[in-house]
């Protein structure tokens, strides 16, 4: 979902829009998301300072034919789009609003807002926020955000029922078990293992990227860390020096985020988050109640199998894989619900 503003200078030309949204501190980029018609050029902004913008704002100056103005009664030859996501962060949402202001003060003009109405700015609803608050916010929505589409995308099996000679035999009626020997063969399922290392890869991200945003903002925790008075390379030094590396990266470097214990360990020595309270519980799951830790190192188990030994379990259907994806899901909210309580404050774009 995204916050759309369609507007029409008075009287501008592309030259004078382009120097405008420059002169705001756009830069021109390619507009994956919407090409416009031939002659449109795009620009985006972004203040990613202390996680400032969680998407930023996308503009686009596009010409408008006879149609075009004839359905917003118009007559420029140029119009302005821009675009930013419905859950960016007030900040992106106010320099929308900045932009719109900026472009008709200085052409006159009418705007369309697709949420709020025409000539209706953004009702920004400002919520408390730290820089750490609003990055751990950013990663955690695009995990969920990538975890959705995998869900929405992932491929049917292949394999539903079994015609013989004696007629067709389904789940119900697959006495003998020869359906579901038959479903072990299907493709599918090499798919579904497949993408068990890209469940364990969402988990890594987030405790990495976790740790990192909350250490850059916590002098404490850094204290902490300082005191352990580890080496660091040349390599990594040089790194640091020339801005390729942060101080934060080294320090995740020396966990495995992939081990449930060096994932207690850099939470709990570090910010004094206790993951293993959250293993330690059972969640509804999909029609299961499993325990949080036999389900992750069960699933780590697995990638472990499919990335060192190529093992494949011929056993893994959609539905089972859809148990893990659910359940990568609510271990990321539950861990998120942990880092909210040690930070006083919601996790939200701000």
């Amino acid at each position: 979902m995204s916050i759309e503003i369609w507007q029409f200078p008075k009287s501008a030309t592309k030259e004078q829009l382009t120097t405008s949204l420059l002169e705001l501190g756009y830069l021109q980029s390619e507009n994956l998301f919407w090409g416009g018609p031939p002659g449109t050029i795009s620009f985006f902004w972004e203040e990613p300072e202390d996680f400032k913008s969680t998407s930023g704002v996308i503009a686009s100056i596009f010409p408008l034919d006879a149609e075009g103005k004839n359905t917003w009664n118009v007559e420029n030859d140029w119009a302005l789009r821009t675009r930013t996501s419905m859950w960016a962060t007030s900040i992106d949402q106010e320099f929308q609003n900045h932009t719109v202001r900026y472009i008709r003060k200085a052409f006159g003009g009418s705007f369309y807002n697709d949420h709020f109405g025409h000539n209706r700015y953004n009702v920004i609803e400002r919520k408390e926020s730290t820089p750490t608050s609003r990055g751990i916010y950013g990663v955690l929505t695009k995990l969920l955000g990538e975890l959705d589409a995998l869900e929405h995308a992932l491929p049917q099996e292949m394999v539903k029922t079994l015609m013989t000679p004696e007629g067709e035999i389904t789940d119900e009626t697959d006495h003998s078990g020869i359906l579901q020997f038959t479903k072990q063969l299907d493709p599918s399922r090499v798919v579904y293992n497949a993408l068990v290392p890209f469940l364990v890869a969402v988990i890594e991200h987030y405790f990495r990227e976790c740790f990192e945003i909350m250490l850059k903002y916590d002098s404490s925790a850094m204290a902490k860390l300082e005191a352990q008075n580890r080496k660091t390379s040349f390599a990594e030094a040089a790194a640091i020096a020339r801005g390729d590396l942060t101080i934060e990266q080294v320090a995740s470097s020396w966990y495995s985020f992939q081990n449930i214990n060096s994932i207690q360990n850099a939470f709990k020595d570090v910010f004094g988050i206790n993951v293993w309270k959250v293993l330690r519980r059972r969640k509804k799951i999909r029609d299961k109640l499993p325990l949080m830790f036999t389900s992750l190192e069960n699933l780590i188990a697995s990638r472990h199998g499919v990335i060192h030994h190529f093992a494949i379990d011929r056993d893994l259907d959609r539905d089972g894989f859809l148990d893990l994806l659910h359940f990568v899901r609510m271990l990321l909210r539950l861990v998120s619900e942990e880092i909210e309580q040690k930070l006083g404050v919601k996790l939200s774009p701000g």
